[in-house]
């Protein structure tokens, strides 16, 4: 029996070593010796497939350097939410993240956040600058600046008027429009010289709104240059009345659109509504601002911009099943990723704004 005992630990202890050696050497996901199976659902510019199972995107990007940084061994597999629901993968990407896809799977931080895009025709930056002074905005910025400029304008009249009078009239009409011209020909620093102030008090006051004026001159020039962009608007639905959008039929966009009262166009794909664009049956075309993008610039047939909003942001992340040990580790590494030079530049070319 001893001679028996001895040649089967002769026989079986290489083979543990061998296989705790392997297990050693196998990368720590949590989910066993191998490869982690990454699922990958095709939707540019997030993930994009290349063909011979070559993947490109800022999803496939963000997530290499999420496995290089975690030293994970994975592999890129075509797949969809089922799969990852039946076990097929360890790891669906992209994904929105939304309520209810947490009740299904964990989810990681979000690596994007994308907003609503809106594509249109391209028009001049004049015709954009003069469709801005055209604006109910602009009118406001008029009244308000009138309003100040007045305010001013009084103040210097009043410490004028009687030591100064053949510059700043005594008379209240006159007076306070001599006021109003000089407030404003210094607030724009053309200062003509036919009016200044001579009395302690006034020159005070003129001291004051020429150092206020500077401040006042900026915001003017920010608000001029805002308002040839009105496609940047937080309040877009409102400014679609009477005008049809072509969105995906069943997107988020789509629903967020209809909630919002706008008149939609569905069509079944993006190729769908920029064609619906191109062909003026609509003026506009709506989708998340990157994957617009991206579309456009594929077709790279026709002239059209996109508008950027603050509206119906979605969250793109990775899934796991519920219970994987995979989903700590990977929030981790996304932090770091994210926070790295590396990470941002990665978001930042495949997230270039237009003009």
């Amino acid at each position: 029996m001893r001679y028996i005992a001895l040649v089967c630990l002769a026989v079986f202890l290489p083979l543990s070593l061998s296989a705790q050696d392997a297990a050693s050497l196998a990368p720590e996901t949590g989910i066993g010796v191998g490869p982690i199976r990454v699922g990958v659902a095709a939707n540019p510019p997030y993930a994009l497939d290349a063909g011979d199972g070559a993947w490109l995107g800022m999803g496939i990007d963000i997530w290499r350097l999420v496995a290089e940084r975690e030293g994970w061994s994975y592999e890129l597999v075509a797949a969809g939410p089922d799969d990852l629901q039946s076990g097929t993968v360890d790891v669906l990407l992209p994904v929105v993240a939304n309520p209810a896809l947490e009740d299904r799977a964990d989810l990681s931080l979000p690596f994007h956040t994308a907003t609503m895009g809106v594509a249109a025709e391209r028009e001049s930056r004049l015709l954009s600058v003069m469709r801005g002074f055209a604006s109910w905005r602009f009118l406001q910025l008029v009244v308000s600046l009138s309003a100040l400029l007045l305010v001013v304008g009084a103040l210097i009249w009043l410490m004028e008027r009687r030591r100064n009078r053949e510059e700043f009239n005594p008379g209240v009409l006159r007076g306070l429009g001599d006021g109003f011209w000089w407030a404003g020909v210094t607030l724009t620093t053309i200062g003509y010289g036919d009016k200044a102030p001579k009395t302690l008090l006034g020159r005070m006051v003129a001291m004051l709104w020429m150092l206020t004026g500077l401040a006042v001159s900026a915001a003017l020039t920010a608000a001029v240059v805002t308002l040839a962009q009105p496609g940047r608007s937080g309040a877009l639905p409102e400014r679609f009345a009477g005008e049809t959008v072509s969105v995906v039929a069943g997107s988020t966009t789509a629903r967020y659109l209809e909630s919002a009262g706008v008149r939609i166009a569905p069509r079944p794909d993006m190729d769908g509504i920029l064609s619906a664009l191109q062909s003026r049956d609509v003026t506009r075309a709506a989708a998340p601002a990157p994957v617009l993008r991206y579309a456009i610039s594929e077709r790279g047939s026709f002239d059209f911009g996109v508008s950027v909003t603050t509206l119906n942001p979605l969250m793109i992340a990775f899934a796991f099943p519920e219970g994987s040990d995979l989903r700590e580790r990977a929030n981790r590494a996304l932090l770091n990723v994210l926070s790295s030079e590396t990470g941002w530049d990665i978001i930042q070319r495949y997230n270039q704004v237009d003009d």
